[in-house]
């Protein structure tokens, strides 16, 4: 592209992405969007909480295993969303302002479009595929109740990922939070209510009551927004008259297929694990790795939320041609992303037991297990910040292709890898034993994110000359 400084005057709308930003006002800025991520990603959470206490160690089991394959469906949203916000900042960016409006309504158009098709075919082939992945003959009854009631709120499900990166782009990360807020609060009254008191200690009851409770809260993550951006507001975008591009769609979607497989990859990563863990130790083995699968959740939901609120950013000031802002976003970013990962990676240390009490409800087996687990799987953060952050770098700059690499060797081929080759590695040393095969499992985690990081730096080193953003 060609290069341009200041090239359109900066109005009250887009003064707040052309600032230079210190370390703290940055933090300050995306600190809306790491709420309103994590906030979300405590509906599963709050679930467990209450199915593993109300409904038991099966129900608790069903839902984890049950939950990759929404959020495979769901990572669509994350796609449109990312992608899309990407390409719409570096247009807001260029001044095409009525361009970027008519692109983000196609996108929001076509993302329902495809929700309401992937509830159709998912409420189908759900129990077949559930099959497929070996569940159990006893957790089968609770994994088809949760079903029964998400499938038909996928669609509300893609929204509210899409609608996360599309109120950062347009200057209401705020706002963002707030629609978050009200659905987390919905969803842990709705939990309260139906779960802790309706289910009545019966597991169906309170796995279709962690539901319908998650359903609602989607209702709000996901419609209030659809009816915020239909109306006339003071942000930057505004749903309306559609520019039908498939061009620009398919760019969209490249540049957020890093998000997308990082998703998918996960969710299969999650469905290998607890394949492996019930295959191991049963049904409480998948429990216990749903515990740590939360709490990773928790840290990547702060990665993410970061990554979201600074790429409208970077894609922002990258469409402006501004590199001295383009670099003083890339060094705050790193130094964000290093203090959360060492700050983060201490604080789960010291919190395995509190952590792993919440989720046992008195099982002792459950309690140890989860707790070996969380210390070494907790080692992970040292390097998880890294490979995130460097993937939504490059979705800012719309270099869909590397961003994508990253992610998919990050999250589906190392982990594949480690996966078999570190237990392998820790019957050698130790000995061909359980001790070793568990313990080797919960490291290949670790030299996964560690193979991540160096990968990913490779990268930033390889692309920082094109890009100028050190």
């Amino acid at each position: 592209m060609d290069e341009k400084t200041n090239a359109q005057p900066i109005d009250e709308k887009t003064s707040a992405l052309t600032q230079n930003f210190s370390t703290g006002k940055l933090f300050r800025y995306v600190m809306p969007t790491i709420l309103a991520v994590l906030l979300a990603s405590l509906y599963s959470i709050v679930d467990g909480i209450f199915v593993s206490n109300f409904g038991g160690t099966t129900a608790f089991a069903a839902i984890n295993q049950v939950s990759p394959i929404f959020m495979i469906i769901a990572a669509i949203g994350f796609m449109f969303g990312t992608g899309g916000s990407a390409l719409v900042g570096k247009i807001l960016g260029e001044g095409d302002e009525k361009r970027a409006k008519g692109l983000f309504s196609f996108f929001a158009y076509a993302l329902i479009a495809i929700g309401v098709i992937a509830s159709i075919i998912l409420w189908f082939t759900i129990e077949p595929i559930l099959k497929a992945l070996g569940v159990t003959e006893t957790m089968m009854p609770f994994c088809i109740a949760y079903s029964h009631i998400i499938i038909p709120a996928i669609t509300l499900f893609m929204l509210q990922f899409f609608f996360q990166s599309f109120l950062a782009t347009a200057k209401k990360p705020g706002l963002g939070l707030l629609f978050t807020v009200l659905a987390g609060i919905t969803n842990v009254i709705g939990d309260a209510i139906l779960v802790g008191v309706v289910a009545k200690g019966d597991p169906i009851k309170a796995v279709q009551g962690a539901a319908i409770a998650t359903t609602c809260g989607l209702f709000i993550g996901g419609v209030v927004p659809l009816i915020y951006f239909a109306f006339k507001n003071k942000s930057l975008l505004r749903l309306g008259k559609p520019e039908m591009d498939g061009k620009a769609l398919g760019k969209a979607c490249g540049n957020g297929s890093s998000e997308f497989f990082t998703n998918i990859s996960g969710s299969i990563i999650n469905v290998v694990y607890n394949s492996l863990f019930l295959y191991m130790i049963g049904d409480v083995g998948v429990a216990a790795f749903g515990t740590v699968g939360y709490v990773n959740s928790i840290f990547t939901a702060i990665a993410s939320g970061f990554v979201l609120g600074v790429t409208p950013l970077i894609s922002y000031n990258y469409g402006a041609g501004n590199k001295e802002n383009l670099k003083n976003l890339y060094t705050k970013s790193l130094t964000i992303v290093f203090l959360f990962s060492a700050v983060a990676t201490v604080v789960i240390e010291a919190l395995a037991h509190p952590l792993a009490s919440a989720f046992s409800h008195g099982d002792e087996q459950l309690m140890q297990i989860t707790i070996d687990g969380l210390s070494i799987f907790t080692l992970s953060f040292l390097f998880k910040g890294i490979p995130t952050f460097g993937s939504g770098l490059f979705t800012a700059f719309n270099n869909g292709r590397v961003s994508a690499i990253i992610s998919i060797v990050r999250t589906l081929v190392f982990n594949l890898i480690t996966i078999v080759a570190v237990p392998l590695l820790f019957f050698f040393i130790f000995g061909k034993s359980y001790e070793a095969a568990f313990y080797g499992v919960w490291y290949s985690v670790v030299f996964s994110e560690l193979l991540a990081t160096i990968m990913t730096f490779m990268f930033l080193r390889k692309y920082r000359s094109k890009y100028n953003y050190a």
